[in-house]
């Protein structure tokens, strides 16, 4: 039975993968939180009436080039799904390689955006932006990894 369940999840995870790589992508944050990331951000971070304008063009600015980075790892991610079953250790190497380097991007944009808020705003505001975003990554990430399936889960391949 085991193997049915991750059989469908091969069949329908890539179009999964494809809806959060376009610009629906609040639909994957409204399913696992119940709102639209931004009404997230804006509930954990606390701004003062000077400081809301400068936040959101920032955040805006971070958001279409998380967005950019985000649509490039679920590529990825939908690559090793459709091809599962089939990839070798050179391709999925290849595969891993992209990933990691995705992730690490992903990182070092919050960090990026991090050290931006705080020239223009403050710690405070830039340790709640990088704090959310960390807590938001992590769950997609984790809601996403609780849906593919693991090296060799499939066929027992070594």
């Amino acid at each position: 039975m085991n193997k049915f369940v991750i059989l469908g999840l091969i069949i329908f995870l890539p179009a999964y993968l494809l809806a959060q790589s376009s610009p629906d992508e609040q639909q994957m944050f409204k399913a696992l939180f119940g709102m639209p990331k931004k009404e997230i951000v804006a509930e954990f971070v606390k701004l003062d009436n000077s400081n809301q304008e400068r936040f959101w063009k920032l955040y805006d600015a971070y958001e279409n080039n998380r967005r950019e980075h985000s649509q490039k790892r679920f590529a990825a991610l939908n690559n090793y799904v459709k091809n599962y079953t089939r990839l070798n250790e050179t391709e999925t190497d290849e595969i891993m390689k992209d990933i990691i380097a995705l992730s690490d991007t992903q990182d070092k944009l919050i960090a990026e955006y991090y050290n931006k808020i705080k020239k223009q705003i403050g710690v405070v505001v830039a340790a709640q932006f990088y704090q959310i975003e960390w807590y938001l990554q992590s769950q997609v990430r984790t809601n996403i990894l609780e849906n593919i399936p693991t090296i060799n889960q499939l066929d027992g391949k070594k």
